[in-house]
């Protein structure tokens, strides 16, 4: 069963580090601060990628115009471990020992994927004073907001704006859980 690792995890890199390329390889090389290099994507919409690469290195890739607010976020993401690293090499060794482990490791990609967003928020808060703003409205229907807590790559608009979201003796499951029942 494990000889299927070395194959598991080549695939799982080479997905990575080649969606990786592609961005880059889009981007427009704006400049380098502190080894970290930015890159700029026009797009209407103003947001950013952190892109922490073995291979490509500690990179900023800013979608639209250039956000102090944006880029403080995404500053937290650069002081954060290569997570995605430690996760492809667990799924490669889950995946080869037993395929049924997948909707396992997809719970624990979405909980490491939001802890590590709201630890960037964090960052950018008590680090920049810089609080998420957003015009979205909190919908009235529990599916709905159940929806955006699975399929969104961060925590919802709604949550973030929240004083309590930005206490760090908040976890996300209490934030989570007082979403959905209230």
């Amino acid at each position: 069963m494990l000889s299927f690792f070395p194959i598991a995890m080549t695939f799982f890199l080479f997905i990575y580090e080649y969606r990786n390329y592609r961005l880059l390889k889009k981007a427009r090389f704006l400049y380098e601060k502190d080894g970290v290099k930015y890159y700029q994507i026009e797009s209407e919409e103003d947001n950013a990628i952190t892109i922490k690469s073995v291979l490509y290195g500690k990179n900023i890739v800013i979608v639209g115009k250039e956000d102090f607010r944006i880029l403080a976020h995404e500053e937290g993401h650069l002081h954060q471990p290569y997570f995605i690293y430690y996760f492809l090499t667990i799924s490669a060794l889950a995946i080869s020992y037993n395929i049924l482990t997948i909707p396992f490791l997809l719970i624990i990609y979405k909980a490491m994927f939001l802890h590590y967003e709201r630890a960037a928020d964090l960052y950018a808060y008590y680090n920049f004073n810089v609080k998420y703003s957003s015009d979205q409205q909190r919908p009235e229907s529990k599916i709905d907001r159940i929806k955006a807590w699975i399929f969104d790559s961060h925590p919802p608009d709604w949550v973030r704006e929240k004083e309590e979201y930005y206490e760090k003796k908040n976890i996300l499951i209490k934030l989570f859980l007082e979403d959905l029942l209230s």
